[in-house]
């Protein structure tokens, strides 16, 4: 009867044993490093550019490709921080406006 009590009490220590080296508190304090947040921050610069007559703005994008490759709705909501005045309006030839070119991604980290 001690053998059989024994046994059990083995296997219930190393069933706990076990799950809290994988699921307590043992894993967590020593196999576990803090993770860094990072952020992606594009670098915008823009070209200024005078609109001729029948220009649109795909026709103007594609005409300024940017370096960094982007879909053209980020690229047009870029476009629209940089010429808030032309939300609701069309171009008008002989207009500047300034096209965005996503030059360089960094990497910003903080602890």
């Amino acid at each position: 009867m001690r053998f059989f009590i024994v046994s059990v009490i083995i296997l219930i220590l190393a069933f706990v044993i076990k799950v809290d080296l994988q699921q307590g508190t043992i894993s967590m304090a020593s196999f576990y490093q803090n993770e860094e947040k990072c952020e992606q921050q594009e670098e915008l610069q823009y070209v200024a550019v005078q609109i001729q007559q029948d220009d649109t703005i795909y026709s103007l994008f594609a005409a300024t490709p940017s370096p960094v490759k982007t879909t053209f709705p980020e690229r047009l909501s870029q476009f629209y921080k940089l010429n808030p005045h032309l939300q609701l309006q069309t171009l008008i030839p002989g207009n500047t406006v300034l096209i965005p070119l996503i030059s360089n991604t960094t990497k910003i980290c903080a602890n």
